[in-house]
């Protein structure tokens, strides 16, 4: 087995995407580690999308089914299966022997299942597995870390201590607990891949068909996202501002959690993020030896912003280590002195609870309390985030660098974030906007036109954010 094969993990795929779009970008990765002579195919069928293994045997081509499902954990499956198939080939000598074998080791017709196992033993394989991987970001988890905790507990705890421990898994107590969920809602989406999780993990292939056979799409989404303009905020902060300088209204308290509202109206950071950025007060290297300034350096234009790996509070943040630009609208290209960005600081926060679930979510809800305590129109702190991404649209920067910049996908950033756009701010869209490049897939598609020339490649890389060897991979697709 090769070391490229052994670098692929579940782990390794874009830092960025999400759901379906992440598989198949680990799915297409997968493909790439294939030995030679064997491949892998996507298979859709009505009750779910499968896996098959692509070999030649004899004289003529084959593609067998492997059972492994379109998913991150049968993916690395079946790249595991791909290359027991790669060695059998070239070691077995007639058909009818490889045959045989490819029955009993890939598809293992002739070996006993354990149908007794209990919900609290498939638990525990669920949870082995959860802190033998790796996350998103590539990192081993840590049980000690209070964010992999956390996520442990919202992704599968919260849907499996729901279930009977002692008893034999079965589909009825499992179908029991998805419908406890409204169908159509995110929890009902959650809990059925929570449960196709147990199933597949245990190897349980009848199971996880039941429940591939369940719709889990989400079609219920949240009607109460709040929308507010640039001007709402600049009004709100002088009203928060606007109050005697007593023990009644602390007004230092004020200043600072304005200052991490604003932070996430200028760069579209996350509550927690902004309690990460690293080059506050300090200028921060690089591993490369790049030095980036500090925001309060007075001689600092770029104000580019780097967020690190953990909060304050030593836990872990979203996406990891990133660097993130300024959006500043077209309307307001003075944000930066207005909101006082570079006199800013950070509120202190003490917690008491060791509880992992409360110092996860202790940015969030504190930052909640104060916009609560201050507005009657604005709770969610998501909407600055928001905005941040509409003003940076109407700036002209690109859905590419601003996805980059706030940690998510650009199909996230297309289906999600333009959907809490204020009144005020969609006709400052339509009437302030700069223009704005083309998408980066259709720019792709022009450049291999002109065929792909060095300097055009240069301009690429630059008008979209992105290395000149990320332009040469997407020519290449």
């Amino acid at each position: 087995m090769s070391e490229k094969y052994n670098s692929i993990t579940v782990s390794t795929s874009a830092d960025y995407l999400i759901g379906y779009e992440r598989i198949l970008d680990y799915f297409k990765q997968a493909q790439k580690e294939c030995p030679k002579g064997v491949g892998l195919k996507k298979d859709s069928k009505a009750k779910g999308s499968y896996i098959l293994l692509q070999f030649r045997l004899g004289d003529k081509p084959v593609n067998k089914a492997c059972g492994c499902y379109l998913t991150m954990q049968g993916i690395t499956e079946a790249l595991r299966k791909a290359h027991l198939v790669a060695f059998a080939l070239g070691s077995l000598k007639t058909e009818s022997e490889f045959l045989t074998w490819y029955d009993d080791v890939i598809l293992e017709k002739n070996i006993i299942k354990n149908d007794l196992m209990t919900f609290g033993e498939a638990i525990a394989k669920v949870d082995k597995e959860y802190w033998d991987g790796h996350t998103k970001r590539r990192q081993q988890r840590d049980r000690s870390n209070i964010s992999h905790q956390n996520t442990w507990i919202a992704v599968y705890g919260h849907y499996y201590k729901l279930l009977p421990q002692d008893t034999v898994v079965n589909l009825t107590d499992i179908l029991f607990i998805i419908h406890g969920k409204k169908q159509g809602t995110k929890s009902f989406k959650n809990c059925l891949c929570a449960m196709r999780k147990l199933a597949e993990t245990i190897g349980n292939t009848d199971l996880l068909g039941k429940l591939k056979e369940i719709d889990g799409t989400q079609v219920e989404f949240r009607e109460d996202l709040q929308t507010l303009s640039v001007d709402d905020f600049l009004k709100l902060r002088k009203e928060v501002l606007s109050v005697p300088d007593d023990k009644r209204y602390n007004l230092e308290s004020r200043k600072r959690w304005l200052w991490v509202f604003s932070m996430q109206l200028v760069y579209g950071f996350r509550v927690h993020e902004v309690f990460a950025v690293q080059n506050i007060d300090r200028p921060f290297k690089t591993k490369d030896g790049v030095i980036i300034p500090p925001l309060t350096e007075p001689s600092n234009k770029k104000m580019i912003a780097v967020v690190g790996d953990k909060t304050l509070l030593d836990t872990t943040t979203k996406t990891g280590y990133r660097l993130c630009v300024p959006m500043l609208a077209p309307t307001h290209p003075d944000l930066i002195e207005r909101l006082e960005i570079k006199s800013g600081k950070p509120p202190e926060i003490r917690l008491l609870s060791s509880n992992s679930e409360t110092i996860s979510r202790a940015y969030a809800k504190r930052g909640r309390e104060a916009l609560v305590g201050w507005s009657k129109n604005l709770s969610q702190t998501h909407a600055l985030r928001h905005l941040a991404n509409l003003n940076g649209q109407m700036a002209g920067i690109s859905q590419e660098t601003r996805a980059k910049s706030l940690g998510h996908s650009p199909q996230i950033n297309e289906n999600v974030y333009k959907r809490r756009a204020s009144s005020s701010t969609t006709i400052d869209l339509l009437t302030h906007s700069t223009k704005e490049a083309i998408p980066l897939n259709d720019a792709i598609g022009v450049l291999k036109q002109m065929g792909g020339k060095k300097d055009l490649i240069a301009y690429t890389a630059a008008i979209y954010g992105i290395t000149h060897e990320e332009v040469m991979e997407l020519l290449g697709d």
